[in-house]
């Protein structure tokens, strides 16, 4: 909200400059003399009736009030603006490409950026110089600009060069003057929340000096009055009311000397034909692709940094996921197997990255494999595919067989002996079994064992040489290399 005591200053300061101050008729009521620019919007007359009280303007008739949004302002604003409080800046795009002002702002991490459509067009913008002042034993004054996009009735982030005063390209456009009160109380409420803070350090800082003035003050006065209650006797009861008076005045005066005055002043409004530039983008991997609209100005030539759509704070290094969401780098989680990327929303509504259960790296679903007795997701690194069964199993459930020394899922080794199911299903080989032949071809000394026994899975071959005590155990893979050989009881 805009203070009454500045909104009754900008309007008395209008009348002066335009035609006559204000008379003040009645309490409240000012009589205003309308410059010829007013009368027609006003029937003609050439004075009205105003307030700036909403009570006074209830309660009488013919009497105009003087607030924002009110028909009577509107009308002020608006001719404060057509009567030379106001002149007309216009700039214009230079030669850089789209192209290039976007990927300079823009650093995608996993993503090509492509600018896909480009529209310049100067877009009517409102600058409104405000002049503030603080006050309390100090005084704090300077000069704070809001530009207005009058599409959205937004701020515009600019470069610094728009607000100087030397900027003065003047033209006559054609311009909704009506639209300049909804974008005054915009630029209002904008600059109350930038100078917010200042103000309320200024106030802190003020009232921090006024206690210590008080308590300076206060411990003087007291203690002056102390002594002359003690003296009463010899007549120091009149001087302890002198003191206590004194102390009430220096109270009240350095109240009013620490005491915070903010005044804030429309200086003057500007238009600014602006060139904006609107681009149409695309960001696009070998999983997803998004097409977005950026927008800036030819002043900053400041692309916005995209918002992550997690948790949205902005970044100018985007990571776009599978699911075809913008993220920050912190709110994406990438498969350690492939370049696969997802964010949290795509994580925690459909699952697409899980971490593995043995070393809690990130898989995706084209490496998870979830093991088949415990249900539990695991990496490529840490999954079993047993060679018997076929079923995969994680660590917990890899067993070895003693006989042959491969691993197989704990189903398929069964104790006390501790043997694979290959290896307890060993049958007589045939004579012309070609890979007992080989064995016998390649030594010499297993050339003479007549009876073989085989057995095999999806990748090993198990061959035992039966002897009257011991067997030579052969193990081979599925090229027929062989991976263990040993000399085994039974079998």
């Amino acid at each position: 909200m805009i203070p009454p005591g500045e909104l009754e200053g900008f309007v008395r300061e209008y009348f002066e400059r335009r035609t006559a101050p204000l008379q003040e008729e009645e309490p409240g009521v000012f009589r205003a003399t309308l410059p010829e620019s007013l009368r027609p919007a006003f029937e003609g007359v050439d004075s009205i009736r105003l307030t700036f009280d909403p009570a006074i303007a209830a309660s009488r008739s013919q009497v105009d009030l003087a607030a924002i949004g009110s028909y009577l302002m509107d009308r002020v604003v608006e001719d404060a603006t057509r009567a030379g409080w106001h002149c007309v800046a216009r700039i214009e795009a230079g030669a850089e490409s789209a192209a290039d002002v976007v990927a300079r702002a823009l650093r995608p991490r996993n993503a090509t950026l492509s600018v896909e459509a480009v529209e310049t067009a100067p877009v009517p913008h409102l600058l409104f110089n405000f002049r503030i002042r603080l006050t309390t034993d100090e005084r704090v004054e300077r000069l704070e600009s809001v530009l207005i996009d009058t599409r959205t009735g937004w701020e515009r982030k600019t470069a610094p060069a728009l607000f100087e005063e030397n900027l003065a390209l003047p033209e006559n456009v054609g311009f909704d003057w009506a639209a300049i009160g909804g974008a005054y109380g915009s630029a209002c409420r904008i600059l109350e929340t930038r100078i917010e803070p200042e103000v309320r350090a200024f106030r802190a800082q003020a009232e921090a000096l006024l206690q210590a003035e008080l308590d300076r003050i206060g411990g003087y006065f007291d203690r002056s009055i102390r002594e002359a209650q003690a003296a009463r006797a010899g007549g120091g009861g009149a001087e302890a009311r002198s003191l206590e008076l004194e102390r009430d005045r220096r109270l009240t005066e350095a109240k009013e000397k620490y005491r915070l005055v903010g005044e804030v002043e429309l200086c003057n409004v500007r238009t600014v034909l602006l060139d904006v530039t609107r681009a149409t983008v695309a960001l696009a991997n070998r999983g997803a692709r998004k097409g977005l609209s950026l927008e800036y100005d030819c002043a900053s030539m400041a692309v916005p940094s995209l918002a992550c759509e997690v948790c949205g704070i902005p970044t100018s290094e985007p990571v776009l996921c599978f699911g075809g969401h913008v993220a920050d780098a912190a709110c994406v989680k990438t498969c350690e197997f492939c370049d696969r990327v997802h964010c949290r929303n795509c994580i925690a509504a459909e699952g697409s990255i899980a971490p593995c259960t043995a070393c809690r790296r990130s898989v995706c679903p084209d490496h998870l494999e979830v093991c088949a007795l415990s249900r539990r997701p695991f990496c490529p690194d840490h999954i079993h595919a047993c060679a018997i069964c076929g079923r995969t199993v994680g660590p917990e459930y890899v067993a070895t067989c003693r006989s042959c020394e491969q691993a197989y899922c704990a189903v398929c080794v069964a104790p006390p002996a501790e043997r694979c199911l290959t290896c307890r299903s060993l049958a007589a080989a045939a004579p012309t079994d070609p890979d007992v032949a080989a064995i016998r071809r390649a030594d010499p000394a297993l050339a003479k064992v007549a009876k073989w026994r085989r057995g095999s899975n999806q990748r090993f071959t198990v061959l035992a040489a039966k002897g009257l005590v011991w067997s030579q155990l052969v193990v081979l893979d599925s090229k027929g290399r062989i991976l263990v050989r040993k000399r085994v009881r039974g079998l």
